[in-house]
């Protein structure tokens, strides 16, 4: 079983997830963590989410893992934890390890109920993202140059030029001062994205178009979820296993694919 913490860390999410009227089931669980697969109704789709007090602590195998249902079942992976190699994590900000999003349970909440992420930490350095093309509109509307804003901002004024092309962030102190002059409506959120999954989930990829009467067009080994391979058929996503596993069926079901069973 996981830690007392990340145990404690599980309930939180469940209850967050029950609050929304989410369909979700544990899917593996170690030493360390807990793996959820959910349905949010609205924007938030597919989630697969692992549960951790440390994230630094989720071993290698069960990243790649996360990724792969990430490619297959098109679930939107998200590291749920407070801390990371003794940081302590706050809340309303969207972090990044291993190139998958990281929250607090509480920044999974609020998303979970509709409000964005405005704050992104990256490097150790927290910043926001501007609306370029609403800066330039509302400078224009109110009659000021690159200069007065850059003025405003004690940065260049192609510093400012930059923000309004979208091509550079802001930090958070900034940004207030931007929202104090033209409102919130300013800031834009920031997105879930996972970056370069692809190449880290190569290793798992595997062959197994004779275990299947379906076009198999890719394939991967899974190591730590019900089921033994996970695959993109002609006729959708697959989850299989050797067994019959009403969990798997449940599994499959949330992400919206067929549990098989390999004989």
């Amino acid at each position: 079983m996981p830690g007392r913490g990340s145990g404690r860390l599980m309930d939180l999410v469940a209850e967050e997830l029950n609050g929304v009227g989410a369909r979700s089931v544990v899917v593996d669980e170690d030493d360390y963590s807990y793996t959820i697969v959910a349905d949010v109704k609205g924007s938030l789709g597919r989630l697969v989410l692992k549960v951790s007090a440390d994230s630094s602590a989720i071993p290698r195998s069960r990243i790649i893992d996360l990724l792969i249902m990430h490619r297959v079942f098109n679930a939107k992976p998200i590291l749920v934890g407070e801390s990371r190699r003794n940081e302590e994590l706050q809340d309303g900000v969207l972090y990044e390890q291993s190139g998958i999003p990281q929250l607090t349970p509480k920044t999974l909440g609020d998303l979970l109920r509709g409000k964005p992420i405005m704050m992104k930490n990256e490097g150790g350095v927290t910043k926001v993202k501007i609306k370029g093309w609403l800066l330039r509109e509302l400078r224009l509307r109110h009659g000021l140059s690159l200069g007065d804003i850059a003025e405003l901002l004690s940065v260049s004024r192609k510093s400012v030029y930059e923000y309004e092309r979208g091509s550079i962030d802001v930090s958070v102190e900034k940004a207030q001062l931007l929202i104090e002059l033209f409102g919130e409506n300013i800031v834009e959120g920031w997105g879930l994205e996972v970056k370069d999954p692809d190449q880290r989930i190569r290793e798992r990829r595997v062959e197994i178009n004779h275990v299947l009467n379906l076009k198999v067009k890719e394939s991967y080994l899974l190591a730590h979820t019900h089921g033994k391979y996970a695959a993109i058929t002609s006729n959708g996503s697959v989850l299989l296993g050797d067994e019959h596993s009403r969990e798997a069926e449940e599994v499959s079901n949330i992400l919206g694919a067929q549990y098989l069973r390999i004989h």
